[in-house]
């Protein structure tokens, strides 16, 4: 049995994250306004009393909502499916489809990471997707050359456990046939669907 243990993000909380940054935006202009503007009549010294401690709940709020994306993931794999600490048990062959952002990788000829280095464009966070049969998704969330959530090596992790799922249902669905480019069953589109 193989296990792969790697962080990724898990893509929650997002509309809490933009509460908070806009909170946080917010509070920072009107403390600052009333530093400033200490004199004017708009912003009385005890209006500081409310903006500085709502500024700081504020930030700690926004940085304590961002950890809380990140994840920590444990994939063990068997001759059955695998066994993921944040989803749960699958199949192999309770698996219906799979998404790969392959245009994105540079591990197949997307983006290198010299682009994103000189240019202003973030870098992007991959979004990889299995669906099962009943209808559930598991999406895991990562940055190819290491960020926030994840390392680099991280990364190489998720790929390994991404080409040996891939290899378990080639041989389970195509073992008579060619395979493709993309991790032997993805099409050009970085997906792939059981017929």
């Amino acid at each position: 049995m193989n296990t792969y243990r790697f962080r990724f993000n898990n893509g929650k909380k997002t509309s809490t994250i933009l509460f908070w940054f806009f909170t946080t935006l917010l509070t920072i202009t009107l403390t600052t306004t009333g530093l400033m503007e200490n004199s004017h009549p708009l912003f009385p010294p005890w209006l500081l009393l409310i903006f500085l401690p709502l500024t700081l709940v504020a930030i700690y709020q926004l940085f304590k909502v961002a950890s809380e994306r990140k994840s920590t993931e444990i994939i063990s794999v068997s001759k059955e499916g695998f066994t993921s600490l944040y989803f749960g048990s699958v199949l192999f062959s309770e698996i219906h489809s799979i998404r790969v952002p392959i245009w994105q990788m540079a591990l197949f000829g997307g983006l290198q990471q010299d682009y994103y280095k000189k240019t202003d464009v973030d870098t992007p966070y991959l979004e990889f997707s299995i669906t099962t049969r009943d209808g559930k998704t598991l999406n895991w969330v990562l940055n190819e050359w290491g960020g926030l959530y994840n390392s680099e090596e991280e990364f190489s992790i998720f790929f390994t456990f991404l080409t040996v799922l891939t290899d378990q249902l080639y041989q389970l669905y195509y073992i008579n046939e060619p395979y493709n480019s993309y991790l032997k069953i993805l099409d050009e589109k970085g997906s792939w669907e059981k017929q």
